[in-house]
């Protein structure tokens, strides 16, 4: 049974739209995780997760600014769907699975990395709903999706995901625009949400899962940041 048993399908009924829970020992495996994705990429062995993001950083962070080349492979993600069943993140006997919105042929999980004062690595304001309503990715009817971010490296005192609570039960309207792959990508200007908008309360150690709905995006701070995301469909 999945310990989070009822909380995505909740997530459209609280007030906030979110819940913060404790992740155990899939930090550690998740992290262990990218760092085989990293070194595997590059042909170069990394002892930490951290020693492998300043190599990127140094060297080739324009490598892995495009979101294909941050998916896991297949073999990894293999890995990763262990592990969040370990940990009860996911149920498949509940008809529950990590979502294909690359058209992969395998769930899609990937990884970003933000440099410190850096504002170009982050991602804008928005709704993941968005990106499903503009692509070409589904979802069976009988299911909803939640996102699940798990930070791997941060400063816990100043976190770079920010997010709208409550946001999830307004019907925003976006536009949007044509990126170099040729997918249409939501584009959304409201300085005064923009300026609501709070840190995420989560630290490393921890997973937040959000509404589809849900507005968030990314800030710079001073230090770098790792972290990982997927979407579980579930039903509802």
């Amino acid at each position: 049974m999945s310990r989070l048993q009822n909380l995505p399908s909740e997530l459209s009924r609280t007030k906030r739209g979110y819940s913060v829970v404790k992740c155990g020992e899939l930090t550690i495996e998740a992290a262990h995780i990218v760092l085989q994705h990293i070194s595997l990429r590059l042909k170069k062995d990394f002892s930490h997760l951290h020693e492998a993001a300043r190599h990127i950083i140094e060297n080739c962070f324009r490598d892995f600014m495009d979101k294909p080349a941050r998916i896991l492979p297949e073999q990894l993600a293999g890995q990763m769907l262990e592990a969040l069943e370990t940990a009860g993140f996911l149920n498949k006997s509940n008809s529950e699975f990590i979502t294909d919105e690359e058209n992969l042929g395998y769930p899609n999980l990937y990884w970003r990395i933000v440099r410190a004062n850096q504002s170009s690595d982050v991602g804008p304001v928005h709704a993941d709903q968005w990106f499903w309503e503009l692509g070409d990715a589904r979802i069976p009817d009988t299911h909803e999706r939640s996102k699940t971010w798990l930070p791997l490296l941060q400063d816990d005192l100043s976190p770079s995901l920010l997010i709208l609570p409550g946001s999830q039960k307004i019907d925003y309207q976006y536009d949007f625009r044509i990126d170099k792959f040729g997918k249409k990508k939501p584009t959304f200007h409201k300085e005064n949400v923009s300026k609501s908008m709070i840190p995420a309360p989560v630290s490393v150690g921890e997973a937040i899962i959000f509404h589809d709905r849900l507005l968030h995006g990314g800030r710079s701070t001073g230090s770098l940041r790792v972290s990982m995301e997927w979407t579980l469909a579930h039903p509802k």
